[in-house]
């Protein structure tokens, strides 16, 4: 194998066999043979070898570990919310095993002891404007007859008591639309302090239902 180094003296090249190189001595760097005359200057001169630097071991970078991230915890529900059941709900009331909420107001059920639904009858006030001037006028055809008859002045009685009809006539028609009494339901809460009257509706239906949720989340207190 043809091997090349340069001269000492002139640094031409020198090209050898390898094969005939005699190992004479060496330093780091190069591994010298025997001496031989340059080519390019004539003198005297060792031929070498150019020793293989092993190329530098890079060290190992370091194992890279990702910070491990702490999540915030899942935010857990209090004791109370996770066992609280709904029994019923709908507008502004609603009835579960630990609360009874009417709007604004707010009743423990562990503080009821039994509930009940109270009706009463509600009158209507008043009259409706139809039925108030069937009256004027009934009253007003009275005292036109009672003036007519009584001087004598038959045209103004008759006038009277055709008046007194008209009334008596729109009275009878003003009746359908006279304002009808109405059942008022109530939701009445028995607790250590006495009764307490904690909602009222004049659907019977919507107590009803009211009224089996708060017995329901009575008994599911055991």
């Amino acid at each position: 194998m043809i091997s090349k180094c340069q001269c000492q003296h002139c640094n031409g090249e020198i090209e050898f066999d390898a094969a005939d190189f005699e190992f004479s001595s060496e330093n780091d760097v190069r591994r010298f043979g025997q001496t031989i005359p340059c080519p390019h200057c004539g003198m005297e001169t060792a031929i070498y070898l150019t020793k293989e630097i092993p190329a530098p071991i890079a060290p190992k970078p370091a194992p890279s570990v990702a910070p491990k991230l702490r999540t915030a915890p899942a935010l857990q529900p209090s004791a109370q919310a996770a066992k609280e059941s709904i029994f019923f709900q709908s507008g502004n009331i609603t009835v579960t095993n630990a609360r009874f909420i009417v709007g604004a107001k707010t009743f423990a059920m562990r503080s009821i002891t039994s509930v009940q639904s109270v009706s009463r009858k509600e009158e209507p006030l008043g009259i409706t404007g139809m039925g108030c001037l069937s009256v004027i006028i009934f009253m007003l055809g009275l005292v036109i007859s009672c003036c007519g008859f009584g001087s004598s002045t038959v045209w103004l009685g008759v006038f009277g008591i055709l008046i007194i009809a008209g009334g008596v006539w729109l009275a009878i028609r003003a009746l359908p639309s006279q304002p009808k009494p109405k059942t008022i339901f109530t939701v009445v809460l028995t607790t250590a302090g006495g009764e307490v009257t904690a909602y009222q509706s004049d659907d019977q239906n919507h107590i009803s239902q009211i009224i089996r949720a708060l017995n329901d989340s009575i008994i599911s207190h055991g």
